[in-house]
């Protein structure tokens, strides 16, 4: 059967079959952000996409373009992630920012001086 833009009857039973769609990924996206590693994956997606980042490319537009592009996707998808599970996902943020912070420690405790190694 063809589909029939103007087939009020067909147009709403696709929107029902889209809103049940929406409503199970909004449920499967719910229950990752009630994990701990769940959360961890969704901060390293959004970071990967430039979520909080700056798309702007100063030698190709066409590189400008695909960042906006990839940013556009993270924004959505963080909206999604705030909209259906808004406790966790600020705890996911708070997540980040202490492991952004333990990860600054670590890479501190690795670098080491000139000094120390010219005496070493």
């Amino acid at each position: 059967m063809a589909r029939d833009a103007n087939d009020t009857r067909q147009n709403r039973r696709l929107e029902a079959i889209q809103k049940r769609y929406d409503h199970e990924d909004d449920e499967a996206l719910r229950v990752l952000l009630g994990t701990p590693n769940g959360r961890q994956v969704l901060t390293r997606l959004a970071r990967n996409c430039a979520w909080m980042g700056e798309g702007w490319d100063p030698s190709s537009t066409r590189l400008t373009d695909f960042n906006a592009g990839r940013r556009s996707v993270a924004l959505g998808f963080m909206g999604d992630a705030e909209r259906v599970a808004p406790d966790d996902f600020h705890l996911m943020l708070r997540e980040a920012a202490d492991r952004d912070k333990a990860m600054t420690l670590v890479k501190d405790a690795a670098t080491t001086d000139e000094k120390e190694q010219d005496n070493g």
